[in-house]
C-alpha cells in the first residue's frame, strides 16, 4: 500500500510540476509580449476627449481599461491584441494593434439608436440638425470646478440672451435671472425696500418643472427660510443644461414657459464597467475690500473741527459738544474707542464640498447613484448654507420596444441669515454704520451690533422628487409614454431675539410650510421616414395634469422668562398669535398640446406646434389659455452648389414665431376672498373682502415673440458661429391699481400693462491653433444687445409714477421709454461763487427753494440742479426722467488651453451701459450733515468738493450741518438737501468687465495611479470673483438690486479661492 500511494504521491507531483512549468512559461510569453498602448478617444463632431469609454481586448474577457476625463488611455495588451471602444450612444470602433502602441480613435454617434437625440426640446427628442429653435446647450463638466451654493451662478457669461446678476452673496440665495430682457415690470415695496417682481425662466430638472418665481418675496421678509431650489441641486450630478430662448423652443411649455426654459438633466450611467467618482473641493472664501472709515481720535477731531467751523458760533459750538458725550471727554472710557466695526462682522472662513457618484450600465439598464455634501459659511457672522443630496435614477429597457426611467431624489438645505435675509442685512449695515468712538458689541449696550451677531436664526428647505417615466413602441415610428412625478417641499424657519434685544423681552419666530406637486403628461408619438429618409414625418399629442398645494403656518411668542426656555409655555399670550397665513394656495392646471414637424432630407423643415392651457386661477371671461408656435429651418450646408465646399461645415438659417400664454394672480384675483368681521351673538362672521375687488375679466400674460437666427460650423469645426434676432411682446402683464372708494372696494387687479424687448445675440466659438498642435485651445466669446421700452399703461394713461419711499428715488413708467427709469434732480454742479446762482430777471430773485414756506436761497458751494420749468424755484417740478437700471449689453469671454495633463480655464463677464443709484456714497456724505450724531465717518479727501469761493468742485460743501438740516426724503417741509438720494449727482455709470474664473487643473498620467486602482486623477485649483474691472466709484457693481439700487444693507459678494480633487476608479 506504501508503495502504491508513493507512486500516486510521485505522478501528482509530477503533474503539478509541469503544469507550473506550463503557465509560467505562458505567463513568460504573455509578457514577453505585452506592450504599453496609449492614446486618446476624441468625438468626431467637435474633436473633444470622450471620458468613461470603455476598452475592451479580444485576449481579455472584460474591460481592460477606461478613458480618463480627458479621453485619454493607457492599457497593457499583446502587440496583436484586437481592441474595442465602447461608448453609450457612440458606434464601437474596433482596430487591431499589429505592433502600434499611440492611438487616436475618432468615434462617432449612433444616429440608428434611441439616443441619437442630442437635444431634448418640447418634449421631444430632436438631432442637432432638427432643432428649430434658439437653443443653447452646456455640458455638466463646463460649470463643476466653482464650488458655489446656487448652480445658477455658473451660468453666468455663458449663454448669449441670458443675463444673471450676482446681486447678493448670501448663501443659498439665488442671483437675478432674466432671459432676453424684463418679461414683467411689476415693482414691489418702495425706496431701498423696493424689489422687481422676478420673472426668471422655468427650470425642468430631470422632466419635473420648477418654478422659481412662485415663493420670491418670502426671500425678502421675515417669512419662509429663502433658499432657492436651485440651491439644492450639487452641480457635480449635472449632465448637461439646455437654454430653450425662442416661442417655438418654449410653447410647448405653455404657460410655465413664458419667461424661457432652462432644462437640467442629471447624469446617467454610461459605461458597462460600473464607475465610481469622487470629487471635493475646500475652499476658501474672503470679504471684498472693504470701505475705509476714519476712527479713534482721527474721527473726533474732525467732528469737533466741523462743530467749531461751521457752528453759528463759539459758544453754541461749545454746548453742543458739552451735550454730546462722545465728544466731550475724550478720556472717556466708554467713547474712546476706536472700533473696527467691519471687523466684527465680516470674516474670511474655510468651507467644504464632497460628492460620490457610482454608475454603470449599457443600452439595456443603466444607473447613477450620487451623494453630495456642501457647506459653507458666510462672510458675515452669523451666516451660512448647508446642503445634503440624495438622487438616483436609472432606465430599463427589457426590448428594443420598451423601456422604463425612475428617477428618485432628495435634499435637505440649512442656512442662517443672521440679522437679515436673503438678500438685507440690515442688522449688520446698521452695526457696521455705527461710529468708531462706541464700544464693541456688549451686554450693556444694546445694539444692532449685538442683535447681528445673537440672534439665533435656522431656516431649512426640504425637498423630495420621484418620476417614473415609461415609453413602448407598438409600431415601428408609433410609441405611447407617460410620466408621472411627484414633488414634495417643506421650509421652515425659527428665530429667537434674546430679551437684551428687545427691551428684556425675549420671542420665539417659528414658520413652516409646505408644497405638493403632482404632475402627469400622457403622450402618442410619430415618426415616420418615407422613400429612404427623402420625406420625414414627426408629430406627437400630450395630455399635461397639474395638481398644486401649498399652505405655510406662522406663530410669534414673546415675554419668556428667561432666554434658556423657549416655550411652547411661558409667553404672554397678549402679544402673542399665529395660525395660517392667508397665502393658502390649491391650484389645479389641465392641458392639451400637439406638434407637427417634416423635412425634406433634413434640409428643408417647417414644425407647427399648439398647446392649450386650462388653469383655476384665470377669470371666467378667459378661461383657456392658446399657445402656438410655427417653425421655419434651412439647413443649406446640404445643398448641391456647396457640397464640395471645404470651408463650410454646418449652415442653418432658423426663422420661428410663437405666443406663450401665462395666467397670472390666483384664483383669488379672479373670484375674490372672505374676511372675518368680528362677531354676532357671540358667533363669528364673515363678509367679503373689500381690500379687492375680484376681476372676472382677468387675463392670461400673452408673451409673442418673433426669432430669427443663424448657426454657422466652419473650416472643419475650427470656428463656430451662432446668430439671433429677436423682438418679444409682454402683454396683459398684472397691476394693482388703486379705485375710487364710492364702491367700497379699494384695489383692482388688472391686465393693462405691456412692453417689448428686442435685440440680437452672438456666440462665436473658434479654436486657433491647428489639429496638428499639441496645445488644444479654444476661445468663446458671446454678447447680448437687447432694447425694452413700455407700450401700455393702465385706463391708456401716458405714465405712472411710483413712491420713492424714504429715499425720495421714485420710479417713472412712461410709453416709450425703458422700464423702471429713475426720477431725479438733474445735478449740474456746484455755485463756485455767490454771483454764480441765477437771479430771476423778472423780479431780481436769486434761484431758491423753501423749507416750508420759507425761502432758502442757494450760495457759493450749493448745488445746481436744472430748472427744468424756469421758474427759477427748486421743486417737484424740476425732476427728470434718467437712467436704465438694465444692461444694454451683456454677454462674456471664456478660454480653455491645455497641454498633455495641464488645463487652464478662465472666464470673464461683462455688462455694458448699465446705471447705478450709489447711496451708500450720498449716505457717507450725509454723516458730514450731523456731526453729533452715532453714524461713521468715511474719508472723502478724494473727492472733488467745494471748500471756499471759486472752487470748481464736483460736489458740493458737506460741512455746512446748520444750513443743510435733515436729510428725509419723506420730510417735504424742506427740498435743499445737497446730498439727497434721488439725483443725477450719484446716478453712476454701472459697466463692468469681471475677471470671473481661473481654474488651473493636472491630470496625472494613469502609469502612476493605475496600481492604485485610479483610472482617473485630477487636481485643480480655482478662484473666483477675481477681480472686477469699472469706473464705478462703489464697492460692486454687480452687487446691486435689479432696479439698479447699490444699498449698504446688501450681502457683499465673497472671493472664492478653492483646491478641488477628482477620482474615477
Amino acid at each position: 500500500m506504501s508503495f502504491y500511494y508513493t507512486d500516486m504521491a510521485k505522478k501528482y507531483i509530477l503533474n503539478l510540476l509541469l503544469l507550473m512549468t506550463l503557465t509560467v512559461l505562458g505567463s513568460s510569453a504573455w509578457a514577453q509580449n505585452l506592450i504599453s498602448v496609449r492614446g486618446k478617444v476624441v468625438d468626431k463632431g467637435d474633436g473633444s476627449g470622450i471620458p468613461a469609454v470603455t476598452i475592451m481586448a479580444s485576449t481579455a474577457t472584460r474591460a481592460i481599461g477606461m478613458t480618463r476625463d480627458d479621453g485619454t488611455f493607457t492599457v497593457s495588451v499583446p502587440d496583436n491584441a484586437t481592441l474595442t471602444f465602447k461608448y453609450l450612444n457612440y458606434k464601437d470602433v474596433t482596430i487591431k494593434l499589429n505592433g502600434k502602441n499611440d492611438l487616436k480613435i475618432v468615434m462617432v454617434e449612433d444616429l440608428t439608436t434611441l439616443e441619437e437625440v442630442k437635444i431634448t426640446v418640447g418634449y421631444g427628442q430632436k438631432t442637432k440638425e432638427t432643432v428649430m429653435g434658439a437653443v443653447t446647450s452646456l455640458r455638466g463638466k463646463d460649470i463643476q470646478d466653482v464650488p458655489v451654493s446656487n448652480v445658477a451662478e455658473l451660468f453666468q457669461a455663458k449663454v448669449p440672451g441670458l443675463n444673471i446678476q450676482n446681486n447678493t452673496g448670501s448663501p443659498g440665495a439665488a442671483p437675478s435671472i432674466n432671459m432676453r430682457g424684463l418679461s414683467g415690470i411689476s415693482v414691489t415695496g418702495s425706496g431701498d425696500n423696493a424689489f422687481l417682481t422676478p420673472t426668471s425662466p422655468l427650470f425642468v430638472i430631470d422632466g419635473v418643472p420648477v418654478d422659481l418665481n412662485t415663493d420670491y418675496q418670502y426671500g425678502f421678509s421675515s417669512n419662509g427660510p429663502g433658499i432657492s431650489p436651485l440651491s439644492l441641486i450639487p452641480a457635480e450630478d449635472i449632465d448637461e443644461i439646455l437654454f430653450l430662448k425662442d416661442a417655438s423652443a418654449t410653447a410647448l411649455y405653455g404657460a410655465q414657459g413664458a419667461y424661457g426654459v432652462i432644462l437640467i438633466n442629471t447624469r446617467r450611467g454610461k459605461s458597462k464597467t460600473p464607475i465610481i467618482q469622487y470629487s471635493t473641493n475646500f475652499f476658501f472664501n474672503t470679504p471684498p475690500k472693504l470701505r475705509q472709515v476714519i476712527g479713534g481720535a482721527a474721527e473726533s477731531n474732525l467732528r469737533l473741527w466741523e462743530i467749531y467751523t461751521y457752528g453759528a458760533n463759539i459758544y453754541s459750538a461749545r454746548q453742543s459738544v458739552d451735550n454730546t458725550p462722545m465728544l466731550a471727554d475724550s478720556l472717556n472710557a466708554f467713547y474712546n474707542n476706536s472700533t473696527d466695526w467691519q471687523s466684527i462682522f465680516y470674516r474670511s472662513t474655510y468651507n467644504q464640498q464632497h460628492n460620490v457618484n457610482a454608475s454603470g450600465g449599457d443600452d439595456s439598464f443603466n444607473y447613477k447613484i450620487n451623494l453630495g455634501y456642501y457647506d459653507e459659511k458666510g462672510i458675515q457672522e452669523n451666516t451660512g448654507f448647508t446642503r445634503y443630496s440624495l438622487s438616483m435614477n436609472t432606465r430599463y429597457k427589457p426590448s428594443p420596444k420598451f423601456n422604463v426611467n425612475l428617477i428618485l431624489s432628495s435634499s435637505l438645505g440649512n442656512s442662517q441669515k443672521g440679522s437679515g435675509n436673503g438678500i438685507l442685512q440690515t442688522g449688520v449695515a446698521s452695526g457696521a454704520g455705527s461710529s468708531s468712538l462706541l464700544p464693541g458689541p456688549n451686554l450693556i449696550n444694546s445694539n444692532a451690533a449685538l442683535g447681528a451677531l445673537i440672534v439665533d436664526n435656522d431656516n431649512k428647505a426640504g425637498n423630495i422628487k420621484t418620476s417614473v417615466e415609461a415609453r413602448y413602441e407598438f409600431l415601428t415610428g408609433l410609441a405611447v409614454s407617460n410620466i408621472t412625478s411627484y414633488d414634495y417641499s417643506m421650509g421652515t424657519t425659527e428665530t429667537f431675539n434674546p430679551a437684551i434685544l428687545n427691551n428684556n423681552v425675549a420671542g420665539v419666530y417659528s414658520y413652516n410650510d409646505k408644497r405638493s406637486t403632482l404632475y402627469n403628461r400622457a403622450m402618442v408619438s410619430f415618426n415616420k421616414s418615407l422613400q429612404k429618409d427623402v420625406h420625414n414625418i414627426g408629430a406627437y399629442v400630450f395630455s399635461e395634469v397639474y395638481v398644486r398645494n401649498f399652505q405655510a403656518h406662522a406663530i410669534q411668542q414673546d415675554q419668556y422668562t428667561n432666554d434658556q426656555y423657549q416655550g411652547p409655555f411661558g409667553s404672554a399670550s397678549a402679544s402673542s398669535g399665529g395660525g395660517v397665513l392667508d397665502n393658502y394656495s390649491d391650484s389645479r392646471a389641465a392641458s392639451l398640446a400637439a406638434s407637427l414637424s417634416y423635412n425634406y432630407q433634413t434640409k428643408y423643415l417647417i414644425e407647427a406646434t399648439f398647446r392649450l392651457d386650462g388653469t383655476s386661477s384665470t377669470g371666467l371671461n378667459a378661461p383657456w389659455a392658446k399657445n402656438p408656435s410655427l417653425a421655419l429651418k434651412w439647413n443649406f450646408n446640404k445643398e448641391n452648389f456647396l457640397a464640395d465646399s471645404k470651408w463650410l461645415d454646418v449652415g442653418m438659417l432658423r426663422l420661428s414665431w410663437g405666443r406663450n400664454i401665462a395666467p397670472v394672480g390666483n384664483v383669488f384675483d379672479a373670484n375674490g376672498t372672505y374676511d372675518y368681521y368680528g362677531n354676532y351673538n357671540g358667533i363669528p362672521t364673515t363678509a367679503v373682502d373689500f381690500n379687492n375687488l375680484p376681476n372676472i375679466k382677468l387675463l392670461p400674460t400673452t408673451t409673442t415673440q418673433y426669432n430669427a437666427g443663424l448657426d454657422l460650423n466652419l473650416f472643419k469645426n475650427r470656428i463656430t458661429l451662432n446668430f439671433d434676432t429677436y423682438y418679444k411682446m409682454v402683454d396683459n402683464q398684472l397691476w394693482e391699481k388703486n379705485i375710487t372708494t364710492h364702491n367700497a372696494f379699494t384695489k383692482l387687479k388688472t391686465n393693462e400693462v405691456s412692453n417689448v424687448n428686442y435685440g440680437y445675440e452672438l456666440a462665436l466659438s473658434f479654436r486657433p491653433l491647428p489639429a496638428s498642435s499639441k496645445v488644444n485651445w479654444s476661445v468663446s466669446i458671446n454678447g447680448a444687445y437687447n432694447k425694452e421700452k413700455i407700450t401700455a399703461l393702465p385706463d391708456a394713461t401716458r405714465q405712472l409714477l411710483l413712491d420713492g419711499g424714504a429715499t425720495g428715488q421714485a420710479i417713472l413708467y412712461r410709453l416709450g421709454r425703458n422700464s423702471l427709469t429713475n426720477i431725479l434732480y438733474n445735478f449740474k454742479g456746484v455755485f463756485s461763487t455767490d454771483d454764480d446762482v441765477p437771479v430771476n430777471p423778472a423780479n431780481g430773485t436769486r434761484y431758491h427753494t423753501f423749507n416750508g414756506s420759507t425761502p432758502v436761497y442757494f450760495k457759493a458751494g450749493d448745488p445746481y440742479y436744472a430748472d427744468i420749468n424756469g421758474d427759477y424755484v427748486l421743486d417737484a417740478k424740476d425732476m427728470v426722467g434718467a437712467g436704465n437700471s438694465q444692461p444694454l449689453i451683456n454677454g462674456g469671454i471664456s478660454s480653455y488651453a491645455s497641454y498633455k495633463g495641464f488645463s487652464l480655464n478662465v472666464i470673464m463677464a461683462y455688462t455694458w451701459h448699465r446705471d447705478i443709484l450709489n447711496n451708500p456714497l450720498a449716505a457717507s456724505f450725509q454723516n458730514f450733515s450731523s456731526p453729533f450724531s452715532a453714524n461713521n465717518l468715511v474719508p472723502i479727501t478724494e473727492y472733488n468738493i467745494w471748500r471756499q469761493s471759486g472752487d470748481i468742485a464736483n460736489y458740493p460743501n458737506p460741512y455746512d450741518y446748520l444750513r443743510y438740516g435733515s436729510y428725509s426724503a419723506t420730510d417735504k417741509s424742506t427740498q435743499f438737501l445737497p446730498f439727497r438720494y434721488n439725483q443725477t449727482l450719484f446716478q453712476e455709470d454701472g459697466s463692468y468687465l469681471k475677471l470671473a474664473t481661473v481654474t488651473v487643473g493636472y491630470t496625472f498620467k494613469p502609469e502612476l495611479t493605475k496600481r492604485l486602482g485610479i483610472t482617473s486623477l485630477r487636481v485643480y485649483g480655482t478662484a473666483n470673483n477675481i477681480h472686477t474691472f469699472s469706473f464705478y466709484s462703489g464697492a460692486d457693481p454687480e452687487n446691486v438690486s435689479s432696479l439698479g439700487r447699490d444699498n449698504s444693507g446688501g450681502y457683499p459678494v465673497r472671493r472664492t479661492y478653492a483646491l478641488g480633487l477628482n477620482i474615477q476608479l
